[in-house]
């Protein structure tokens, strides 16, 4: 079940409770510094819950959070708490170690230990809460990574944030059986980070194994719009052989070239089927996702939704006009 604040739906009054609250929530016990004016303090975000593991997407304008001690009681284990910095500017610190986290930059704190947190204006962000003893990592390996800067360089970083992004933004009901789903992506995801940030390839080695598949997935949606999106080219990314590559997809029951084009039809119909791109030609939309032929375009999509490009989008330019009518 998602959690929602909107402080600017509340009472100027109301604002730094409810953000505390929120922050308190998946942070534990910690002190929240904000923006003495209450009606200039700024929060909204979201979490959803997958299991033992909780992500959240947050824009806010907190100044601090400051953790003197471990917040532990029969509501808050120790933790890892990954942060994906999307906009603005923050600092962190622990364990007598810095990193100041900007666009594209992840950290890692372990709430049963100090942190502080200071953000520079306005922020916006990913939160991945993991239990520690899920994560599976040695204490004496988790104190080397926390408040260490782990740049988009990091070949998983990429995978790893987009994912997480598409699981904090999804607007969708996830069922039980679909929580057990997505839990062990999430951690495996967040183990082979913090092990290929430490340079243990032989930790990451397993998770990263176990983490391909999803992580093939979100590199082919990042990448939808490129011609080039070819099995050599996204086996090499991953320093995977294509056989590998193939084994993989094949066990989820993938074909990778049907599955490509799938995506890319599915971006196309959202196009035509848009006001906002209206304007734009049929063979323009194909083409900028990945269709050299037109005519191929018109093929492929008729045979898949049963219509041809050029009558859906009349279809919805006529349901837009309809729509606009008196009475």
């Amino acid at each position: 079940m998602a959690v929602r604040l909107d402080a600017a739906s509340l009472a100027p009054g109301d604002r730094a409770d409810a953000i505390r609250d929120f922050s308190w929530s998946i942070n534990g016990r910690v002190e929240v510094d904000l923006p003495p004016n209450p009606h200039r303090q700024r929060a909204y975000a979201t979490t959803n819950a997958l299991g033992s593991v909780k992500v959240s997407e947050i824009g806010w304008n907190v100044t601090r959070l400051l953790c003197t001690a471990a917040p532990m009681n029969e509501d808050m284990v120790p933790h890892v708490l990954v942060h994906l910095q999307e906009a603005g500017v923050s600092d962190v610190r622990q364990g007598g170690r810095h990193a100041l986290r900007r666009a594209g930059d992840l950290t890692v704190l372990d709430n049963a230990k100090p942190y502080e947190v200071f953000f520079h204006g306005s922020t916006h962000s990913v939160l991945v809460r993991v239990p520690t003893h899920v994560l599976g990592l040695r204490p004496s390996l988790l104190d080397q990574v926390t408040a260490v800067r782990i740049g988009s360089d990091c070949p998983v970083v990429g995978a790893t944030a987009a994912f997480f992004t598409r699981l904090a933004r999804s607007q969708a009901t996830v069922d039980e059986a679909g929580t057990a789903l997505f839990e062990e992506p999430c951690v495996d995801l967040i183990r082979a980070v913090l092990t290929m940030a430490l340079g243990r390839d032989d930790l990451a080695r397993a998770p990263l194994n176990s983490t391909l598949l999803q992580r093939v997935q979100e590199y082919v949606r990042l990448h939808l719009a490129e011609p080039d999106l070819t099995a050599a080219r996204i086996a090499a990314e991953h320093q995977v052989s294509v056989r590998q590559l193939y084994l993989t997809l094949s066990r989820a029951g993938i074909t990778l070239g049907e599955w490509i084009r799938t995506q890319r039809l599915e971006e196309c119909k959202k196009e035509l089927a848009s006001p906002v791109h209206q304007f734009m030609t049929i063979e323009a939309i194909a083409h900028q996702w990945g269709f050299a032929s037109a005519a191929h375009f018109s093929r492929v999509f008729k045979t898949t939704y049963g219509v041809s490009p050029r009558e859906l989008r009349r279809q919805h330019t006529a349901g837009r006009a309809d729509s606009h009518r008196p009475d």
